[in-house]
């Protein structure tokens, strides 16, 4: 076996900090306003946490990459529009209305970079996905926004779980190698 480039400057899986689900006192540090290629607006948000025992939580994990491009793990995606054509995303409401609550004299003029620098309480849950690896993974991940003052105290949603037909997939991938089982 040959020694992997890289090898002695790698982290070890399992080695970086990790964010447990809960609410958090969070700042908005900078917005993008995007489009899907359906024409779907969202907005791009790039959070880090203010306070507390995980102060500065993504800006640390962006200091400690050591890749050639490092890029921020703190973003959230939020759309604005509902699944309903005509309609207003209640997250997005919720941020807007959470941002206003927790920035005194703030109103929203809907020009998406006087949201930056604003502070705002998330709510992050665990999330399954399925890995490039073929295998189910879990991630923690904002899911809704509540006042500042509101965040330690949010009740934590239960963790979004892969469906079946999901799983089915995954397992399918990591057991599908051509061979016949030896079974």
């Amino acid at each position: 076996m040959e020694k992997p480039q890289g090898y002695d400057e790698a982290q070890a899986f399992g080695e970086f900090e990790t964010l447990p689900a809960g609410g958090y006192k969070c700042i908005i540090k900078r917005v993008a306003c995007e489009k899907t290629q359906a024409g779907k607006e969202y907005l791009k948000l790039a959070i880090d946490i203010l306070e507390g025992e995980f102060k500065d939580f993504y800006q640390r994990r962006f200091d400690n990459d050591t890749r050639e491009e490092k890029k921020w793990s703190g973003v959230w995606t939020v759309f604005t529009e509902g699944y309903d054509p005509g309609t207003t995303n209640p997250k997005f409401k919720g941020l807007i209305t959470s941002v206003e609550a927790s920035n005194d004299k703030f109103k929203f003029n809907f020009d998406e970079k006087t949201l930056e620098g604003k502070k705002v309480g998330l709510v992050f849950r665990e999330e399954d996905f399925l890995g490039q690896d073929g295998q189910v993974h879990t991630a923690v991940k904002p899911f809704f926004a509540v006042s500042y003052d509101k965040a330690e105290e949010a009740k934590i949603p239960n963790k979004k779980e892969l469906s079946d037909n999901q799983y089915d997939q995954a397992f399918d991938a990591a057991t599908d190698n051509g061979d016949d089982l030896p079974f």
